[in-house]
């Protein structure tokens, strides 16, 4: 009994005795390296990744779904970029549709502008890009959208397009904003529903992560892997066109943007989580 007292106490004093400063440097330092090896043996082993991700180039169309001008680039460059960037047979069909067209300080017609050139950077030709100016969705977190106008937008792109896979914000919407939720709760219900988007076989929710996360950029990486089973991180060639695209947004460049354009792990690396269709698909005769 003794004997374990005194190694208890030899124990205590050995951990009061360290420097809990040069520990916590150590670790962050060991994190840096992981985070660093790791980016380069992923760029080594394929130039970029796409692990588990839905069959991108599958010969379907693939559409992203966001909120705003900008969201595109913002936190959906690295899944754009590396579906974009694939050749021939491998070529993905990316549309995109925005339900709104920014306009919350009057700057609408401009930022329908700019979303056309930001996705033309990210390998996206203008004529895949729907925004929609509608008074029922207007861009403010404050207001409530409709419900019927919503849906009727929704399904007006499905049919047109027909999409393999859908790809959206999760329940959060990353940033908590009331739009980006909308979205997603909205297409999760429609999804569910087993009688609606007939050919869309899964939508893919990009994950919100913390804010301590959110602004690691690489050194995110061993989070990432541990914790998400679909992904998509650049190489920094891809990492800059997808920060050129988010300068088209010339509008809404103000400082704490291009904070979020140098550090954001959404710039590098995007996660997703995938619901997949339980209903089976009509079959055409």
């Amino acid at each position: 009994m003794y004997t374990a007292f005194f190694k208890m106490a030899s124990w205590w004093e050995c951990l009061a005795g360290y420097d809990l400063i040069e520990w916590a440097k150590t670790m962050i330092m060991a994190h840096a390296l992981i985070s660093f090896v790791l980016y380069i043996a992923i760029l080594l082993y394929d130039g970029e990744l796409k692990r588990n991700i839905f069959s991108v180039g599958s010969g379907r169309p693939v559409l992203l779904i966001t909120a705003h001008p900008d969201d595109e680039c913002m936190f959906f460059s690295p899944f754009l970029l590396s579906a974009t960037r694939q050749e021939g047979a491998h070529s993905t069909d990316v549309h995109v549709l925005c339900l709104t067209n920014g306009n919350f300080y009057g700057q609408g017609k401009v930022r329908e502008k700019e979303i056309i050139q930001s996705c033309e950077i990210l390998g996206i030709p203008a004529d895949h890009v729907s925004v929609i100016n509608n008074s029922r969705l207007p861009d403010d977190p404050n207001a409530l959208w409709d419900t019927g106008t919503l849906e009727s937008q929704l399904f007006a792109a499905v049919n047109r397009i027909q999409p393999q896979h859908i790809v959206t914000f999760d329940d959060y919407g990353v940033s908590g904003h009331a739009n980006h939720i909308t979205v997603s709760k909205a297409i999760r219900n429609i999804f569910r529903d087993g009688k609606n988007f007939k050919g869309v076989e899964s939508v893919l929710y990009l994950e919100s992560i913390s804010v301590w996360r959110k602004y690691l950029g690489i050194l995110d990486l061993p989070f990432t892997f541990l914790l998400s089973s679909h992904t998509c991180l650049l190489s920094p060639a891809h990492v800059l066109r997808g920060q050129r695209a988010m300068v088209a947004h010339r509008s809404q460049l103000e400082w704490f943007r291009m904070v979020y354009i140098v550090l954001s792990r959404y710039m590098v690396v995007n996660s997703f989580t995938a619901e997949h269709r339980t209903v089976p698909l009509p079959v055409e005769r």
